[in-house]
């Protein structure tokens, strides 16, 4: 994740300096340059004109301290901040806790109703509302906080950008991203796929008979570059389908409200041979 120590007023990225992540009992600024690069496009995504960094890298000391235990914050994968508008106005964290859900930070909690924590953590993930306490659970931003897709693009705009996918190519490169549903497909036929992204959506992938972790969005991508994917799990709104590299054939669709790995059938996509191909298209 790329956990660098900065040394004092050193920019990082275009809008973040080190001072912003700085310990306020050491003075020793920790930060993941994955996690300010994240940042910085969580900003453009919301055309914001600032961010306030509340809370940056805690040493262990400091971060037991604050919550009792050493956290994310030690590990230099983790802010509490507030992001303003080009006017100079609070985007509510409401809306930026769901935009930022979006983007596949797999931490997102909601402070109060200007500052949120956001981490990119790689185990698990963390979705919680801390105005309610540490043990505030969600599952949907969008639900939980009654926010509209429409009082989110009011800051984000509508883009032809959203909803993609992409697949690497076994010891070769990541191949260009493909738009949901645009009658395309990611990868190569006669090229194992070894990794895959997804906008937004909940996704997990099976290598040499195991299922990896779930991922979110682009948060990490799912697979093992180097090792033959043979099967792909989708959560949400979508239907997918693989392409079987040695069978010279597309499986059948599957239908992403019915994500279940456990279901050969209709849970994922997959018979357990190697994928080089997968069509992704929304309802």
């Amino acid at each position: 994740m790329g956990v660098v120590k900065y040394p004092a007023n050193t920019q990082i990225t275009e809008h973040f300096n080190s001072n912003e992540f700085r310990c306020p009992h050491c003075g020793v600024t920790r930060i993941s340059t994955e996690l300010v690069n994240k940042l910085e496009a969580l900003m453009k995504k919301v055309h914001a004109s600032k961010c306030i960094i509340s809370s940056g890298y805690r040493c262990p000391y400091y971060d037991k301290q604050q919550n009792g235990f050493a956290g994310r914050h030690s590990e230099g994968l983790a802010v509490d901040c507030c992001f303003y508008d080009k006017n100079c106005k609070i985007i509510p964290s409401k809306v930026m806790c769901c935009v930022a859900y979006d983007m596949g930070f797999t931490g997102v909690a909601y402070i109060d109703k200007n500052y949120l924590h956001l981490d990119i953590r790689k185990n698990g993930t963390y979705y919680g509302d801390e105005s309610r306490g540490n043990s505030s659970y969600w599952t949907d931003p969008y639900a939980y906080f009654h926010v509209s897709r429409e009082e989110v693009e009011k800051y984000t705009g509508k883009t032809e950008t959203d909803d993609l996918y992409q697949s690497h190519g076994l010891k070769r490169k990541w191949y260009p991203n493909v738009k949901f549903g645009d009658g395309d497909y990611a990868g190569v036929f006669g090229v194992t796929m070894d990794g895959l992204y997804v906008d937004k959506y909940k996704y997990r992938a099976r290598v040499n008979g195991r299922w990896l972790p779930e991922v979110v969005g682009r948060s990490d991508y799912a697979g093992i570059l180097g090792y033959a994917i043979t099967d792909v799990a989708i959560s949400g709104n979508v239907k997918y389908r693989v392409h079987v590299k040695n069978q010279k054939r597309w499986l059948p669709w599957v239908d992403g409200k019915d994500y279940n790995i456990n279901d050969y059938y209709n849970g994922y996509a997959g018979n357990g041979s190697i994928i080089d191909a997968i069509e992704i298209k929304r309802y």
